[in-house]
């Protein structure tokens, strides 16, 4: 039987070159696929032109104590419908009594992207009542956002975060 020797291991530059590469190239690589994918899906703007947003907040202070001092009262209920859902909005007087003949407006909006917002047509079904459907939208998170708007704009507007199963 012949012995055979083996060399024993010997940590050389090359070595730990190697190793250095392969470990900051794999951070490197995870990087920049997080930052790619952070990117794509989000873009971190809430408003169009902030500048802007900030030189109208007077103007939506004051339109905020308009609508609370109507007095008004609007609520919307959101239920499943099969793919879609279906949206009742109820819509009432400071004395409780249905105000009828209005013009409401709904949208779903998506927190995170505003590319998925959805517009829902609501239409009168008995006096203070509106009602409208979307034949699909996906479950998660979601903004309703009610407007009652007459000749002077908006004259009422709620928001309310919902959760679409």
């Amino acid at each position: 039987m012949q012995a055979r020797l083996v060399a024993p291991f010997r940590l050389t530059g090359r070595h730990v070159l190697l190793a250095l590469i392969g470990f900051f190239g794999t951070i490197a690589a995870a990087d920049a696929l997080l930052v790619t994918s952070a990117f794509r899906t989000f873009t971190g703007l809430e408003a169009a032109s902030p500048y802007h947003a900030g030189q109208v907040y007077t103007a939506e202070r004051a339109r905020a104590r308009a609508q609370t001092a109507r007095g008004w009262h609007l609520d919307g209920t959101i239920a499943r419908d099969g793919a879609g859902i279906g949206l009742i909005v109820s819509l009432r007087g400071p004395d409780g009594a249905p105000l009828a003949g209005k013009d409401l407006r709904a949208r779903l909006e998506r927190p995170t992207d505003a590319r998925l917002d959805r517009a829902l047509a609501l239409a009168a079904t008995d006096p203070g009542t509106y009602a409208g459907n979307l034949d699909t939208l996906p479950a998660g998170q979601w903004r309703l956002v009610l407007e009652v708007t007459g000749p002077s704009g908006i004259e009422l507007r709620r928001e309310r975060r919902v959760t679409i199963e």
